[in-house]
């Protein structure tokens, strides 16, 4: 069980209603994207990354507009607590940056102008990695960590760090030095851990698609508790260093994401690998 503040009714219901009824709404939003030449704030927090990706290439929507139609639902979700640091202004900032740069007839990268959450475990140059522990509350590393660099250079724009297990030692996510973070569907029940951060942002429609990191289970627990899609790579398959240490032999980052695709599009950023994945039959013996 969680500890802290929980939400009010009416926060809850809000989130409820985009979270656990996330199929029916979807398709709603898509169907009323195509009568209306105006996409709505719910429109776009629905967006898979792979959708959302093709309107702001388009330009059916600006960097900015998406931006701030998530920031806006970051905010909503406040009391889920899944983010650690979220710089507003820095993110709308660099949205406007991925804006005037499409405009202005720039190569775009495969995810230029999409907000990413990144897991406080993970190495930030321009935001703090408390690894969700009192004793580095301050501290900001030098450079990026390879997996944030390969994510900025295909044009992503982080969007803030998510709350996790302290040093990701256990499942639940309640942290003590920086609250515990909510499941969206059941505030009184756990997200899973150490990612529950990231998997609660995903899943609470504040992004479509964010960067965990799994050990003996960090990716995997969460994406099951909030009924998200995860992959835990094999070991070596991405860079994983720039990240708190548990255990290199089994330390991995890797992507959270509501579908299927949306984790593929990580995993050719993250390997260079843009070969079309093969249908696999279903064998039901």
């Amino acid at each position: 069980m969680t500890q802290g503040r929980g939400l009010s009714r009416r926060e809850f219901v809000a989130l409820a209603s985009a979270s656990a009824a996330a199929t029916a709404v979807g398709w709603r939003g898509q169907e009323a994207m195509t009568e209306r030449k105006e996409v709505t704030t719910n429109d776009l927090v629905e967006l898979s990354a792979t959708d959302a990706l093709a309107k702001l290439r388009k330009g059916e929507v600006t960097a900015e507009r998406y931006a701030a139609a998530l920031l806006e639902r970051c905010q909503q979700g406040k009391a889920l607590n899944a983010f650690i640091t979220l710089p507003q202004e820095r993110v709308l900032e660099a949205a406007r940056a991925a804006d005037r740069f499409r405009t202005s007839g720039g190569k775009l990268g495969p995810l230029h102008g999409l907000p990413i959450p990144v897991k406080d475990s993970v190495n930030t140059k321009d935001m703090p990695t408390t690894g969700g522990t009192p004793a580095l509350r301050h501290f900001q590393p030098k450079e990026d960590a390879p997996i944030v660099r390969a994510l900025v250079a295909a044009g992503a724009i982080i969007l803030g760090k998510t709350n996790l297990h302290e040093l990701s030692f256990e499942w639940t996510s309640n942290n003590l030095a920086f609250g515990a973070v909510h499941n969206p569907y059941d505030v009184r029940r756990i997200p899973g851990g150490s990612s529950g951060g990231t998997a609660v942002a995903v899943a609470a429609r504040m992004a479509p698609l964010g960067v965990a990191e799994d050990t003996e289970g960090s990716i995997r627990v969460p994406a099951a508790m909030c009924g998200i899609a995860g992959l835990r790579p094999t070991t070596t398959r991405y860079v994983s260093t720039g990240v708190v240490p548990i255990t290199p032999l089994f330390d991995q980052v890797g992507p959270h994401a509501r579908t299927v695709g949306d984790l593929a599009l990580f995993d050719s950023v993250a390997t260079g690998d843009w070969s079309s994945l093969p249908a696999t039959e279903l064998n039901s013996r």
